[in-house]
């Protein structure tokens, strides 16, 4: 049933979401985070990572996400269930999908233990994608956008499928 309802949201993508320009903004941020949180689940389900034997979304810092993220948790992708970390503390290892809530927690010893442990680092913030970052939301015209680095991608021995492909700008 979650499940269902998540595939509706990825269907609505491409719709304005409500109230940004004019109307409820708690309802748009209400709507535009869960779509992020709709989003990070698809990417989950077309991401592949190499020997990867579980499926863990961890948020760090400070974002809205927090609120809607835990309807993930006990899902399931590929036969993995989606575990959901939104301690204030973990190691970057445990994550499989690591959204960020900080440019400035993009840092070079952060590219490279997410290189190493092959981390897919998610971000909503400018220039996240541009300054190494390998998925970043942004709204444009009212719609939210993906934008990949796909070489940050590749370095670390991720693959994502064509259909997320389809759906973004790309940065190589």
């Amino acid at each position: 049933m979650t499940k269902a309802i998540l595939k509706l949201l990825l269907l609505s993508i491409g719709f304005c979401l409500p109230g940004i320009c004019c109307g409820d903004t708690n309802q748009a941020i209400s709507r535009e985070y869960q779509l992020k949180t709709a989003y990070l689940f698809h990417f989950a389900e077309l991401a592949q990572w190499p020997d990867s034997t579980k499926m863990t979304i961890c948020l760090q810092g400070d974002n809205p996400l927090r609120l809607y993220l835990p309807v993930l948790e006990g899902m399931e992708v590929d036969g993995k269930i989606v575990h959901i970390l939104l301690d204030p503390v973990f190691a970057i290892d445990q994550c499989q999908i690591l959204f960020l809530s900080e440019l400035d927690a993009l840092s070079e010893a952060m590219l490279t233990q997410a290189k190493i442990h092959h981390v897919l680092l998610v971000s909503d913030v400018e220039q996240f994608a541009s300054k190494g970052g390998m998925i970043q939301f942004t709204l444009r015209d009212n719609k939210l956008k993906l934008i990949v680095n796909l070489a940050s991608v590749r370095a670390a021995n991720l693959r994502l499928s064509s259909k997320l492909l389809r759906m973004a700008e790309i940065l190589e």
